[in-house]
């Protein structure tokens, strides 16, 4: 797409198709961006980033500041130099390591590894995969803090012709099988960004042999927005700030026609046309997404009745209504059902993306809900996944079991809000759920699951103190990891603190303390802090002590402290409570099971 040259920094970090833009319009942009001052308002993520680069990064990391605010980073960069990148990371008196960084992107490229010879057999291939791997484990044993790596690109030759990929000898088949053996085995503070795609849907225009020689670097320039944008994208999902919820269109979006005018035989749909097939195929799209732990919700102007027929009654519909969690069909305007939809699952106008095929409703959720990430759905209907899939606009990290079960933990949380509502004794309602805390000891099962649910949490959140798999490990007595259930469902691990001890100060700080947005209302945070204040009276410590830091998303933590006590001190962001003096505005009525390691381990 061509971009309008008057796009303003404002617009850039709200427009979620930013990488199609030319590369010229967006490096001028990348350098404005020092003259704004605190464009997206105080929502933005601050971060020390830094590139550990296999080529020459300098283009790239000029736009990245543009990408990373895209995706609501705030950005303070490190930049390796040429050839320096994994020695800076071993040396422990670098340059690097007096940065601090909060995220490393570790960028080699498909020149850094010594290939096989092209009649190599599948053992020799195995142990020249063995030797890289070595490598590997030594740079991510350094690090502990969020990792993005690029994978092994394609180059842009090959040895074996049309078999190159096939054969153990081939340079592609080596790198795909490095590249296999990397995800398998990273820790999962280590997560990819996947070149070879990012190669095949460019085509051509990838790599530039003559710009490597004159800079080395081996991309072309009209490559690096897609790039930049991969790149940007996973860091979002590392530090939390990846989008969680897809709001689409009925008419026009998953069928062709308009169901209230067509009927349900008048709408294209199924695989008797071109048409009804790619509407098929959008769906398949769309369920995959829900597969995985996007939250689908249905935003639609019509007859909520007329709106469901589609779902109960036609033969090719793929999506079914198990699959969205939240289903507004009415007349309102459109701005004001998303903002219902946020409300209904506890998510912030930031985690959403909306799909439409009307231009004036995407210029009306565009200009009230500025947050919200609006794609228009234009153009044929083959094309629709494509518009979707393009920006990635919902980045993959490892996916877990609360992941996959996500959609229908979240239609579960909007049946109890609607219940709740109609309620008017909450305390009986709450009670009646029977609502059960299973305290959980940090283990191999449950290790990644609790230092995800550190990272991608943003509302109930004290600070952006995140920690490795292996942080959570080393800590695992001092880490307090909540799993719920109630009459409605088990949502797995919900909450999470971090605290240390200390006893000369006579204080127990929490480090960190975090809530999945699935469990507000329920109120597990007074249970949570009942145990934290239960262990320190156990450590004979009268005083709790956390730092809170407002992001602009986890106001609900501000409003929450004084209700347990915590007053500011002296020192910014710092509070305190006396546990023995608070005392609890309302009962949760939260069954325990389970216990903390005992404090004589500590």
């Amino acid at each position: 797409m061509e971009a309008d040259r008057s796009i303003s920094i404002d617009d850039a970090f709200r427009d979620p198709l930013l990488a199609d833009h030319p590369v010229a319009t967006l490096q001028r942009l990348a350098k404005r961006i020092h003259l704004l001052q605190n464009g997206s308002g105080n929502r933005m993520r601050a971060a020390k980033v830094a590139f550990q680069g296999g080529f020459t990064t300098n283009f790239l990391t000029e736009l990245m500041p543009l990408f990373l605010g895209n995706r609501g980073i705030d950005a303070t960069i490190h930049e390796s130099t040429f050839g320096t990148s994994l020695t800076e990371i071993l040396d422990p008196s670098s340059v690097f390591w007096d940065f601090g960084a909060d995220l490393v992107f570790l960028l080699p490229t498909q020149r850094d590894l010594i290939y096989p010879h092209p009649a190599a057999d599948t053992s020799t291939v195995d142990a020249c995969v063995e030797k890289e791997l070595a490598i590997w484990h030594s740079i991510w044993s350094k690090l502990s803090m969020p990792v993005v790596q690029l994978s092994f690109g394609p180059g842009p030759t090959r040895a074996l012709a049309e078999a190159d990929g096939l054969y153990p000898g081939g340079e592609l088949h080596y790198i795909r099988e490095v590249n296999r053996r990397l995800v398998r085995d990273a820790p999962s503070h280590v997560s990819f960004v996947d070149t070879e795609r990012l190669a095949v849907r460019a085509g051509p225009s990838w790599y530039d042999e003559r710009m490597y020689h004159l800079t080395k670097q081996p991309f072309s320039m009209e490559a690096l927005p897609a790039l930049a944008n991969a790149l940007a994208a996973s860091a979002s999902a590392s530090l939390g700030l990846a989008k969680k919820a897809l709001i689409v269109d009925l008419d026009n979006t998953l069928w062709g026609g308009v169901i209230g005018d067509d009927g349900l035989d008048g709408i294209s749909l199924g695989q008797e046309t071109p048409e009804g097939a790619s509407f098929v195929s959008f769906q398949r799209y769309l369920k995959a997404l829900s597969q995985r732990g996007i939250i689908l919700c249905v935003c639609s102007k019509n007859e909520e009745q007329i709106a469901r027929e589609p779902f109960e009654r036609h033969s090719g519909m793929v999506l079914q209504k198990k699959d969205f969690a939240v289903f507004r069909a009415n007349f309102d305007d459109k701005a004001m059902n998303i903002r219902s939809i946020a409300q209904s699952l506890n998510l912030g106008l930031d985690t959403l993306v909306f799909a439409d095929d009307s231009v004036v409703e995407c210029a009306l959720v565009k200009k009230l809900l500025p947050e919200v990430w609006t794609i228009q759905l234009e153009g044929d209907p083959s094309g629709f996944a494509e518009l979707l899939d393009r920006p990635i606009l919902f980045p993959t990290r490892r996916l877990s079991t609360e992941d996959l079960n996500r959609t229908a933990s979240y239609r579960k949380i909007e049946k109890f809000r609607s219940e709740i509502e109609k309620t008017t004794d909450i305390d009986a309602f709450l009670k009646s759920l029977a609502p059960v805390a299973i305290i959980e000891s940090v283990r191999e099962d449950t290790i990644d699951r609790i230092s995800q649910l550190i990272a991608k949490t943003n509302q109930f959140k004290l600070n952006p103190t995140n920690y490795s798999s292996s942080e959570i490990r080393d800590a695992a007595d001092h880490v307090l990891a909540i799993r719920f259930k109630d009459q409605l469902q088990d949502y797995g691990i919900v909450a999470v603190a971090v605290t240390e001890p200390n006893f000369e100060k006579d204080v127990l700080t929490v480090r960190n303390w975090v809530m999945s947005c699935r469990v507000f209302s329920r109120r597990l945070e007074l249970f949570t802090f009942e145990l934290l204040a239960e262990r320190a009276a156990k450590l004979n410590i009268s005083q709790l002590h956390l730092t809170y830091q407002n992001s602009g998303r986890n106001d609900l933590v501000g409003k929450l402290l004084p209700a347990l006590g915590f007053k500011s001190s002296n020192h910014p962001n710092q509070y305190s409570s006396t546990p023995a003096e608070v005392t609890f505005p309302s009962q949760h009525f939260i069954e325990r099971i389970g216990q903390w390691p005992s404090v004589s381990s500590i």
